[in-house]
């Protein structure tokens, strides 16, 4: 079979990577079609339990030994997926470093816009799953441990912050779900200032703003 596993996929993207070279157009176009299409059943309302190997490579226009040119299946897709999604996330929040006594809530909304700038309607497709989801949850649980092994390196490990940690990632995921449905959708760079404001400062800071 000519199938590779998602494992030894992203370690031959790592070595292309570590010699300066990017996948070939072939590959990233196919790469591209795979999980754009995936992102679109996604955000018709498909389960992700239910699209099949066959009906992802009809939608992205491709046959099935294309497909497993690069995944054992559906699963090793949403694992590639979930993996794509944290490497992101934690190369965007380190390019923004948390100063000492940092703004975390601002440093981690413009982390998480960042990242779906990259590509709003596959990104906003896979924070769209909220925790309903076994792959949602995989994206949320992935966001939150990268989030608190950068924050965790800065502070002190605690309940309190733990609990920060939780308000902070939980909520703002399931209000960037809400974003993503709404049409038009808001500039998300200001979207994500007013939500970083009330995480920093409390609620009462944007509606007595807003009432003055």
């Amino acid at each position: 079979m000519a199938s590779r596993s998602r494992d030894e996929h992203a370690e031959r993207m790592k070595e292309r990577a570590e010699a300066g070279r990017k996948p070939d157009k072939r590959t990233q176009d196919s790469l591209k079609k795979i999980r754009n299409a995936y992102a679109e059943m996604l955000g018709e309302g498909y389960n992700p339990g239910t699209v099949s190997v066959s009906m992802l490579a009809e939608r992205a226009n491709i046959d099935r030994k294309t497909f497993y040119n690069y995944y054992d299946g559906i699963y090793a897709l949403e694992n590639a997926i979930v993996s794509e999604i944290g490497e992101m996330f934690r190369e965007t929040f380190c390019r923004n470093p948390m100063p000492e006594r940092g703004n975390l809530p601002h440093v981690f909304f413009k982390a998480l816009a960042e990242v779906l700038n990259e590509d709003i309607d596959f990104y906003g497709a896979m924070f769209k799953l909220g925790s309903g989801s076994a792959l949602g949850r995989a994206v949320r649980d992935i966001v939150k441990e990268e989030t608190s092994r950068i924050v965790k390196s800065r502070h002190k490990a605690s309940k309190e912050l733990d609990i920060a940690l939780d308000f902070i990632i939980a909520g703002s995921l399931e209000v960037y779900r809400q974003w993503y449905e709404l049409d038009p959708r808001p500039p998300l760079a200001s979207y994500s200032a007013i939500i970083s404001e009330m995480c920093y400062s409390g609620i009462y800071s944007v509606l007595d703003r807003e009432v003055k």
